[in-house]
């Protein structure tokens, strides 16, 4: 290849990491250039440098590492400022902001004020009262979605301002990093992470989104051979929120050995998105219930003929022992036969004495 254009290729390769995923840029500052076209009241306070080079963010913005804008706390007493280049928004839709963010431990009690106009700057629309509230000193994300009133605009502007107190130096200071205007059209969710546990009570799914924006819902989808998928449940989402969150689902009646599961994220619109797939594994039942059961035998299918009859208790969910005859088809085929016809229902067969029995659902018709 011809050393400019691998060179080249590279360093289009590299500008792309520091987008944003998931989701179309309007607009992306890093301030590797100083201020660039962004407009400061005190270029002394506010300055582009690379202390502190941003880090440990990946959703939805990346962190570029390397210089950052810094808000420091020297010329106190009167208002700071830095406005942003006019960014066309036209034809854009469902827009966030976001940026990443970080603070020394000792500033304040000054708050950072995060705004946006459409009119040139003779009127501001407060996004955020503080935005350096939620900064520590460690680097994190602040994503915001935008009001509809910010969509279509030829020169949306943006600014952040504050007021540092007397006598404080430029050292101490909140950063900004990153800043980026999404078009988020293509995902009602960004899911971080989606992972599944087997316990005595069923496999418990956990997972986690970073943010969400016009979601309706997630369906939980199980499959015993991670090809045909069928529907066992479902969570409302949120909806519309710029921080993480945090949602779980029980199978209490897992599939034998291993379960296949995967989330169908859902839009309010009706777009869908499906999560990876992740397997649950538990060891394989002693019995397994033919379910469901009619009200005169339970049918049950032991893993080995080394299972033992004698550990099986049958009871209705309110914990009244039911006494049954239990009868053997073959070395591994065995029925329950009721005293009496059971009326229609759950009932719980135990397995084993406690405190280390286990629990199998019956489902009578």
């Amino acid at each position: 290849m011809n050393p400019f254009l691998r060179i080249l290729s590279l360093a289009v390769l590299f500008l792309g990491l520091l987008k944003p995923a998931g989701a179309q840029t309007v607009y992306y500052q890093s301030f590797a250039s100083g201020l660039g076209t962004w407009t400061s009241s005190n270029t002394t306070a506010i300055t582009s440098n690379t202390t502190s080079a941003s880090s440990g963010y990946t959703t939805p913005i990346m962190a570029s590492g390397g210089f950052n804008l810094s808000f420091g706390e020297c010329g106190g007493n009167a208002e700071h400022s830095v406005t942003s280049s006019a960014i066309s928004t036209i034809g854009r839709t469902n827009l966030m902001v976001g940026f990443g963010r970080r603070r020394t431990a000792s500033f304040g009690p000054q708050v950072v004020q995060f705004e946006f106009s459409t009119n040139g700057g003779t009127s501001w629309t407060t996004i955020s009262s503080d935005v350096s509230s939620t900064a520590t000193t460690v680097w994190g994300l602040s994503i915001f979605n935008l009001p509809a009133a910010a969509e279509n605009q030829a020169s949306l502007l943006f600014r952040f301002r504050y007021t540092p107190p007397p006598g404080a130096a430029c050292g101490t200071s909140f950063r900004i990093d990153d800043f980026t205007v999404n078009e988020n059209n293509t995902l009602p969710v960004e899911l971080v992470s989606f992972r599944g546990t087997a316990d005595r009570s069923g496999n418990r799914l956990v997972w986690e989104t970073a943010w969400e924006r016009g979601a309706s819902h997630f369906v939980v989808e199980r499959s015993a051979d991670a090809r045909v998928f069928g529907d066992i449940g479902q969570l409302s989402a949120t909806g519309n929120a710029t921080s993480g969150q945090s949602y779980a689902f029980m199978d209490s009646e897992p599939l034998p050995e291993t379960s296949y599961y995967r989330l169908r994220q859902v839009d309010l619109d009706g777009s869908v998105r499906h999560s990876k797939l992740i397997p649950v594994s538990r060891a394989a039942d002693e019995w397994m219930i033919y379910n469901p059961a009619s009200n005169r035998e339970i049918r049950l299918k032991a893993s080995s003929t080394a299972a033992d009859p004698a550990s099986l208790w049958l009871y209705t969910v309110s914990g009244q022992f039911v006494p049954f005859q239990l009868l053997q088809h073959s070395p591994t085929d065995w029925l329950i036969r009721p005293a009496v016809p059971l009326q229609a229902g759950l009932y719980i067969l135990q397995v084993g004495q406690t405190p280390q029995h286990r629990t199998l659902r019956v489902l009578v018709r």
